[in-house]
């Protein structure tokens, strides 16, 4: 797997709906500190196409910010685990 084609998925710990993106190769920001922010999961951009996430934005956002801020509206959650809305 090509590592600047895979995103770390972090949650905002006060809203589940906005998160944010971290291309693997790429240092996790001091923001990211597991308190306000949680890993959900890691997502591979040439099969995985979660709801919200645009992957031109997101190689963009890296290459400006070093992290990827989007915002998923149609989404539960369950037990650690994100299910999109039919």
């Amino acid at each position: 797997m090509c590592a600047r084609k895979t995103f770390y998925i972090f949650v905002s710990a006060s809203d589940g709906e906005q998160f944010c993106a971290v291309r693997q190769d790429q240092p996790i920001p001091s923001l990211i500190d597991g308190v306000r922010w949680t890993y959900v999961g890691c997502i591979d951009t040439t099969r995985d196409r979660p709801y919200g996430f645009d992957a031109d934005a997101a190689h963009a956002a890296m290459r400006n910010r070093g992290v990827y801020f989007y915002q998923r509206e149609l989404m539960f959650r369950r037990a650690n685990f994100l299910l999109e809305a039919a």
